[in-house]
């Protein structure tokens, strides 16, 4: 088992071993909401307001030190802050707190991310600091390894533990790399 969190925060660079693939860990909610057009059109609202007026600093960068998770009060922060402010705005709106929680995993070209997942009854969708679009989860082109649940953080095979895992060893070229800041891509 290895503990994700740190490298995540950082924006260390993750390489996962050649040919494994994980499977995305699952929602489970008994509040789950139709994702109707107004419905929709909150997510989209939300996170164009917060990838539009957050802009992304590490924690390093911010703070002197990796893996503070806060929400971006001032105006600065890195993925998790932007998924932490975003859950925050839909709960104001009227979202159940247990259709929202934060994924961690890696982006399609390797790098440590987070992402807020919101479960409806019409599939997961996630909202990304990286992009515009308000995409179901399998679209996203990352891998998640572990999300929040009520119980603590679930891993891709459903073990809970305290903090973000993945079940399965994480190898780095040498050393890791920090990586610079991320731009949103459409």
């Amino acid at each position: 088992m290895t503990f994700i969190s740190r490298s995540l925060a950082g924006g260390l660079l993750l390489t996962v071993l050649a040919g494994f693939h994980v499977a995305p860990a699952s929602a489970k909610s008994s509040a789950l909401m139709a994702l109707t057009p107004s419905r929709m059109a909150q997510l989209q609202q939300v996170n164009n307001h917060v990838n539009r007026t957050i802009t992304d600093v590490s924690d390093l960068e911010q703070y002197g030190r990796e893996d503070v998770w806060t929400l971006p009060v001032s105006g600065k922060g890195d993925c998790e802050d932007f998924a932490l402010l975003k859950r925050k705005l839909l709960i104001q709106r009227g979202w159940p707190a247990s259709a929202l929680s934060i994924a961690v995993g890696a982006t399609s070209w390797g790098e440590a991310h987070a992402v807020l997942m919101v479960a409806t009854a019409n599939g997961e969708y996630v909202l990304d600091n990286l992009t515009a679009s308000i995409l179901p989860s399998a679209q996203t082109g990352h891998v998640f390894y572990s999300r929040q649940s009520s119980r603590g953080w679930v891993s891709a095979s459903g073990e809970t533990t305290s903090e973000p895992t993945a079940d399965f060893a994480v190898a780095g070229r040498g050393s890791p790399s920090l990586v610079g800041s991320r731009k949103q891509r459409d």
